[in-house]
Parts: C-alpha cells; structure tokens; sequence
C-alpha cells in the first residue's frame, strides 16, 4: 500500500514487483495519471469499510494470476516511464514552463552555488 510518509516511496513499491494497492486520490505526482487501475495497480477508495477492503483482497486472493500481471505491469510501468532521465526531462520541461509565468528577470548571482 502506497503511504505518504515519503513521496518517492509509492514507486519503489512497485519495482519491488509487488501488487500495489492504492488508497484514495488525496496525494499524486506527476505520473500518475498514466498509471491505470486494475492495469498498474489496484485502487481502493480512501473511505473504503473494512468488508470493502476485505472483499477486494479476496478476490484478489482467489485471482492470483491477475493479481501477478497487475504486479508485473506496475512494475514494468515505472522501468520504462520513470527513469531518471525522464524524471530530468519532466522537470526541464515543468520548469521551462514554468519560466515563462514569471514576470520578473531572473539573473544568476556570482554567490550562487550549483547544489
């Protein structure tokens, strides 16, 4: 299960190779829009019941060859959309983007250190 403790975290649960289940909507990242339910993961609203949760990890029990391709999926998923280098190519974009909302010049001071 996906927390938010840390927000790197919810993609190493997925290159553990591990079925994810993810509970609710209220914290994203950039890439989770291009992930799919029952595809990548499996989704389980926030304010599900006990039975709810219960239900879904039955089934999920009793279908455990879909529960491996979701894993599989979610897995392959993160290996080929969230390399560093297009985690890198995100932000240049966001930030160029970005530059251009600013009304202000920005100029590089000598003081500067690259981090």
């Amino acid at each position: 299960m996906r927390g938010v403790a840390a927000s790197f975290r919810f993609k190493h649960l997925f290159l553990c190779g591990s079925l994810v289940l993810h509970f609710g909507e209220e914290w994203t990242e950039f890439y989770y829009g291009a992930l799919k339910p029952w595809v990548h993961f499996v989704p389980i609203a926030s304010d599900a019941s006990q039975e709810e949760i219960l239900a879904i990890m039955k089934f999920l029990n009793e279908n455990d060859r879909l529960s491996q391709e979701i894993a599989k999926n979610g897995q392959e998923f993160i290996k080929s959309h969230l390399r560093l280098k297009d985690v890198r190519c995100y932000w240049r974009k966001l930030l160029k983007k970005y530059s251009k909302l600013l009304k202000y010049d920005f100029e590089v001071q000598p003081s500067y250190h690259e981090i």
